[in-house]
């Protein structure tokens, strides 16, 4: 399965009656125009890649409506980050616009307009348009480049032509260059496990620090929860996750995680099934396995069909950790959210895993951030090359990627870089959105070891007039992202600790390591840090000490020259007049799409 088709989940069709999409309506054919993607019920996207790649063809039909349209490439499910086009009538004449959405505020034009119609239309109430987009633009402007990944994008309808704001959006995913996504796959017969909270009140627990943010923790036998017939110290495969929402509580649920928890957690601390920590803003020592994270913005998560997320093994035991964000203080809050795991008819071939590279979740990696601040950056965190030479295969795969900040957060990136030269970023999202969580598909889709990843941060604090601490609540800060990849790696995390002038300390042990220091939870560790005297030299002892990459990207390479004869000839193609009478760039006549 290829990485586009992990995204197929989201249960956008992929539409293959050719009377649905190609009937005539709206002038769209096959030919010219090779997908077609149902947004909504009388919703439909075309779009596809020209023959040499360098451009790309984005229409879209709206039935019964007559106003400004608009589809959007996105880094999230939000319109922060988001690179618009908008078609609208402007004194009668149809225009194609480029707009950026920097905030949830009115998007703005783009500095230059990359961007050419090649027809507009309204008819019998119903409109339709296409337009023409370079694959990569280098003039000034913020955009994405047209690339082979499962990526967000949204669709919008205005009330009239004055652009304004919309009557109607939405958002889905696709890939531009190989089409939506597949029809997801019918699980409805596999077993499925239901991990939730069990009607627990939403209040601070005893020796809580935050009434805002109570963070609780449901425990969970896994005897207790698999299905009649499935022996709990079994390897079992999840193939797939849902988050289960209450309804009448999920505007106050901020994460949840999934950890997997060892046999001495539970007798350490005697486990029972459904139990409720009323205070778990540390986790349980001995439970820091994470099997699946989610945040607000996350959605289901499918596995490839030879991909699944081991499930007991000789584990009993799972706590599913949830923070609530109330900041309100609602007082009658009750919970029942959670996942549902869908397990595999059988054993698939790899397991996969979720890898964590923790920037900074507490004030023991981390100085406050200063107050007053429009762009505050701050020192990357770096997974060496001494850590990935430690992975037990040549290479792995990246099935996806979340960043994860709090109110404050602005952007996250994860770097590559492989044998001193820069290889790429791992998920293209140009502005943060903490309404909009989720894990999306990665432009590098294979890490090899000796690479090295550098994860840089930065926020926006000129709404703040205190310093912000960095830590667990959510008016705190953090500076951290996943990735998903298959085979999965002993090393589950690699935790900034320091870092001076251009050196960076991290750690990246096998959990093993820290299990025998006493250590289980990585990413609160810092140097003398409520750890003992011995602890704190043997804790020296696993730290990685490593100069930070030079991030030198490439120069950009534009693809696709919009006032090119190859855009003509594109465009010509498609039986579009591009005669000089005709090459208005945003009045181009239509002839026969």
């Amino acid at each position: 399965m290829s990485i586009p088709s992990l995204f197929k989940l989201l249960a956008f069709l992929r539409l293959t009656d050719a009377a649905t999409c190609y009937d005539g309506a709206g002038g769209f054919q096959q030919e010219h125009w090779p997908f077609c993607q149902q947004l909504e019920a009388g919703l439909l996207m075309y779009f596809g890649p020209s023959t040499d790649g360098d451009f790309l063809k984005l229409g879209l039909q709206a039935e019964n409506h007559s106003g400004w349209s608009a589809l959007a490439i996105g880094g999230n499910g939000g319109m922060k980050g988001a690179q618009q086009f908008v078609v609208r009538q402007v004194d009668g004449e149809w225009k194609a616009e480029e707009r950026y959405s920097a905030d949830y505020v009115t998007p703005e034009l783009q500095e230059t307009q990359e961007v050419r119609l090649i027809f507009a239309g309204e008819s019998q109430g119903h409109t339709s348009w296409g337009v023409l987009i370079p694959s990569r633009s280098c003039q000034p402007g913020e955009r994405y480049a047209v690339e082979d990944v499962g990526m967000f994008m949204h669709w919008a309808l205005g009330h009239a032509q004055e652009f304004g704001y919309h009557k109607s959006r939405g958002q889905f995913h696709t890939n531009l260059v190989s089409g939506p996504p597949a029809p997801p796959p019918d699980m409805s017969s596999l077993p499925s496990v239901m991990v939730t909270m069990p009607d627990v009140p939403v209040v601070l627990g005893e020796g809580g620090s935050d009434a805002q943010n109570p963070y609780l923790c449901g425990i969970f036998d896994l005897a207790e929860v698999l299905p009649a017939g499935l022996n709990a110290s079994a390897k079992h495969h999840a193939a797939k996750f849902a988050p289960i929402l209450d309804p009448q509580s999920r505007q106050y649920v901020h994460h949840m995680i999934l950890y997997e928890c060892s046999d001495q957690a539970a007798v350490d601390n005697n486990f029972t099934h459904n139990q409720v920590i009323s205070n778990c803003e540390r986790m349980v020592r001995g439970c820091q396995n994470s099997k699946w994270p989610w945040a607000v913005g996350g959605e289901d998560l499918v596995l490839p069909d030879n991909v699944g997320v081991p499930i007991g093994d000789g584990a009993r035991w799972y706590a599913l950790q949830m923070h609530y964000y109330n900041p309100n203080t609602v007082a009658g809050v009750r919970d029942s959210s959670g996942v549902q795991l869908t397990l595999a008819s059988s054993l698939r071939t790899h397991d996969a895993a979720t890898y964590g590279l923790v920037g900074g979740v507490s004030p023991m990696h981390r100085q406050p951030l200063t107050q007053g601040v429009a762009d505050l950056a701050i020192d990357s965190h770096v997974l060496p090359a001494q850590c990935t030479n430690a992975w037990d295969v040549e290479e792995i795969n990246i099935l996806g990627v979340m960043h994860h900040a709090h109110l404050v957060g602005k952007k996250l990136t994860i770097h590559v870089t492989r044998n001193g030269e820069y290889l790429g970023e791992m998920r293209r999202e140009k502005a943060y959105d903490f309404n909009h969580q989720s894990m999306e598909g990665s432009s590098v889709k294979k890490l090899k070891r000796g690479d090295e990843l550098t994860l840089t941060c930065s926020y926006d604090t000129s709404g703040r007039t205190q310093p912000t601490a960095f830590g667990d609540f959510t008016q705190d800060e953090m500076c951290l992202a996943y990735f998903l990849h298959y085979p999965a790696q002993k090393a589950r995390r690699s935790v900034f600790l320091r870092a001076i002038g251009n050196t960076r300390m991290s750690m990246c042990p096998d959990p093993s390591a820290l299990e025998n220091l006493g250590l289980g939870d990585a990413d609160s560790l810092g140097f003398g840090q409520g750890q003992s005297t011995d602890q704190s030299a043997q804790l020296v002892s696993l730290a990685v000490s490593a100069t930070a990459p030079a991030l030198n990207p490439p120069a950009c390479q534009s693809r696709g020259n919009l006032e090119s004869a190859s855009a003509n000839e594109v465009l010509r193609s498609m039986g579009v007049d591009v005669s000089s009478s005709a090459m208005d760039s945003c009045n181009l006549s239509l002839i026969h799409i």
